[in-house]
């Protein structure tokens, strides 16, 4: 391992710990700033937890465009949750337009790479015959 990379990985792990409140107190702005230097490492745990705090406005300001921004770190090194979470921004046009093309694209490759929420959309857009 470099010596970057674990240095994002405990940034990360001191963020979880942070924001979960596990053997510390609670402090979601704290998480924050540790997630944000693994995300700026390149760590996609860490890029996919920082946009879901900016996109629910949790111990940073709601930035929606921001959110994708760093959703989009992580869904293109391939973690599902972020592109689920960064087809759900697409579907609802928080932080982009509205593009149910781009939607369906990072629900698909959420699904492939296991996320069954993902699948779940999928599968819900498909029986409503609203699938792209």
């Amino acid at each position: 391992m470099s010596n970057a990379l674990d240095l994002a990985i405990a940034a990360y792990q001191i963020g979880r710990r942070y924001e979960m409140g596990d053997g510390v107190v609670m402090d979601v702005k704290a998480a924050s700033r540790f997630y944000r230097q693994a995300a700026m490492r390149g760590l996609a745990e860490a890029q996919h937890a920082l946009g879901f705090l900016h996109a629910t406005g949790q111990g940073v300001v709601r930035d929606e465009a921001l959110a994708v921004r760093w959703l989009r770190e992580a869904a293109e090194q391939g973690h599902a949750d972020a592109q689920h979470n960064l087809g759900v921004m697409y579907a609802e046009g928080r932080g982009v337009e509205v593009d149910y093309a781009q939607a369906v694209r990072w629900f698909y490759r959420a699904a492939e790479n296991g996320s069954q929420y993902a699948q779940d959309w999928l599968d819900s857009a498909e029986q409503a015959g609203t699938a792209i």
